[in-house]
């Protein structure tokens, strides 16, 4: 298109060779209801051990695959890991690629989506979405010059389809976009029939408020659980008027429901950002998020939630009908505070701690978050804690831990060992907490020690990746560097098993440039392994890019 400027990405995808085995199993957080939609044996997408298929390997948010043997520093440093190919594509990526089977899926800010050969680089196809949408109508500079696909994709194989959504530059001028859920074949690019949907309508919360496609900017990973695809908003650069919202759509029926984050007794704000972390599910009917800006929640217990829901961690659970309903929240006692300081809780994604290792038989779903402010929460999933509900008028939580840096991004969870939770502060350190009990017999956390190596602005969120999770495996954590380095490092002091028990291994992430795979040389075969990649300088999926509200 005449005038479009064209900015070239780099995927990056490190991979090893080894020999295949092992079945798939399902992520952490336990299998979801099945899908309605019908798909023959013959049009289905072979799903293998190595795909990574949702944002931070699970709907937990992990980050950690816990069934790696191919990435051991001294792996990933050795001369024989190497690059494998470079692919050039059509504008940024901020979304974290998906792998499906053979095929890399990965969408740019020009709403281009690209099926590429997992172990060639080859393109097999390419999806126009529309024209994307310029930054310059709403004059934000976090994301220039063109807005498209920027929230992480997630694939559904009982419809064998990858949903992703795009703002699209549709209307009748650049103050009226469009915001649309595509439903995309990962062999082949082709739409399914009746997609794809546009995002209209009122929450059901605040029936009066529409949907507002001008401000709105969709930044966390999508959410697949019951049969439905989940998708949160913010806005770009705080231009309202705007609200959060949750929107859901399911995969059968393409009925469409939403909620906000802010009813019509207040003021509006409270977006959902949480520096592109994907929205969290522990279970059928529940999802969590944690929220910017905005009108906070008069102090009250988490079990009745106001209309008012900024600077929070929310529960919401889907009713029978499709609806949504907020169930619980959290949040601080200087809530209003963090409000006037932009000091945003929700610049962080919550993540899920998985059971047994993480949890007791009073509390057995945890849940850690952090934001700007630096605070690392220890939180109860299923009694999250209101506001100003402990003694004195403090937090309600298992535990509150710091400050250190503030955080753009979401922790990391390593499973073995006893537990360990990984954070990375804008301009500070990993640093790694041990789980384990207090003194009382309440889940706590222990900082247990910092990298010397320092993390750039807004680093990002770690990936973990071991062997197992029993005594004698590998850990490993990885992250970014400044603005483009990678580093793996070891962590927790463990040992890496020494027989090899699994296919090949890969870390997608993108920037600016064109698309990477390394490898080892030596292996036998090339099933790629994706994992949650992060970005260096143009994909920023980790957190670099700030479209908060």
């Amino acid at each position: 298109m005449a005038g479009r400027r064209r900015a070239i990405a780099r995927l990056l995808t490190m991979c090893l060779m080894a020999v295949a085995a092992s079945a798939w199993a399902p992520a952490v957080g336990g299998a979801r209801p099945a899908d309605r939609t019908t798909v023959s044996p013959a049009d289905r997408t072979t799903i293998s051990p190595a795909d990574q298929t949702t944002i931070s390997h699970d709907d937990l948010r992990t980050g950690w695959d816990r069934d790696e043997p191919g990435l051991a520093p001294d792996q990933v440093s050795s001369s024989d890991f190497g690059l494998q190919f470079s692919t050039t594509v059509d504008g940024q990526v901020y979304a974290q690629p998906l792998v499906v089977g053979r095929t890399l899926v990965a969408a740019t800010e020009n709403n281009k989506v690209y099926g590429i050969d997992a172990a060639t680089g080859a393109i097999g196809w390419t999806k126009d979405l529309g024209a994307p949408w310029p930054a310059s109508a709403i004059s934000c500079g976090d994301l220039v010059p063109n807005i498209g696909v920027t929230a992480t994709p997630v694939y559904d194989p009982a419809s064998n389809a990858v949903y992703l959504t795009s703002k699209v530059n549709d209307g009748p001028d650049v103050q009226h976009p469009n915001w649309y859920v595509h439903a995309l074949d990962p062999v082949t690019g082709a739409e399914r029939a009746g997609w794809p949907v546009k995002v209209a309508g009122a929450p059901a919360n605040d029936p009066g408020r529409a949907f507002n496609p001008y401000t709105a900017g969709q930044r966390p990973g999508l959410l697949l659980m019951g049969g439905s695809v989940y998708a949160a908003f913010a806005s770009h650069c705080d231009r309202g008027p705007y609200v959060g919202y949750v929107m859901g759509v399911s995969t059968t029926t393409r009925r469409m429901t939403l909620w906000a984050t802010e009813d019509a007794s207040a003021n509006g704000m409270a977006g959902i950002w949480m520096s592109g972390g994907g929205l969290v599910s522990d279970g059928p009917g529940r999802i969590l998020f944690s929220t910017g800006n905005g009108v906070s929640p008069a102090p009250g217990p988490g079990s009745l939630p106001p209309g008012q829901l900024a600077e929070s961690v929310v529960r919401l659970g889907v009713n029978s009908d499709g609806t949504m309903s907020a169930q619980d929240f959290f949040s601080p006692a200087n809530a209003s505070q963090l409000d006037l300081n932009d000091t945003d809780l929700g610049s962080g994604g919550p993540v899920a701690l998985p059971g047994p290792v993480f949890g007791t038989s009073r509390y057995p779903r945890l849940l850690v978050q952090i934001g700007k402010d630096g605070r690392l929460f220890l939180l109860d999933r299923d009694d999250l804690g209101g506001r100003s509900q402990g003694p004195g008028g403090t937090d309600k939580v298992l535990g509150a831990f710091g400050p250190y840096e503030g955080v753009w991004g979401h922790p990391a969870v390593y499973g073995g060992q006893g537990g360990y939770v990984y954070t990375i502060g804008s301009g500070g350190p990993l640093r790694a907490f041990a789980y384990g009990l207090t003194g009382s017999g309440l889940p706590g956390l222990t900082n247990t020690g910092s990298s010397a190596q320092r993390f750039g602005y807004t680093s990002g969120s770690p990936v973990v990746t071991s062997t197992g999770d029993e005594s004698g495996v590998g850990a490993r954590v990885g992250g970014r560097v400044g603005r483009g380095e990678r580093r793996q490092r070891a962590a927790a002091g463990v040992r890496r098993r020494a027989r090899e028990r699994g296919a090949a291994a890969a870390l997608v992430g993108a920037d600016r440039g064109g698309v990477e795979v390394r490898r080892a040389r030596h292996g036998r075969r090339a099933d790629l392994r994706g994992h949650a990649g992060r970005a260096r300088a143009g994909l920023r999926a980790s957190g670099q890019h700030r479209p908060d509200g």
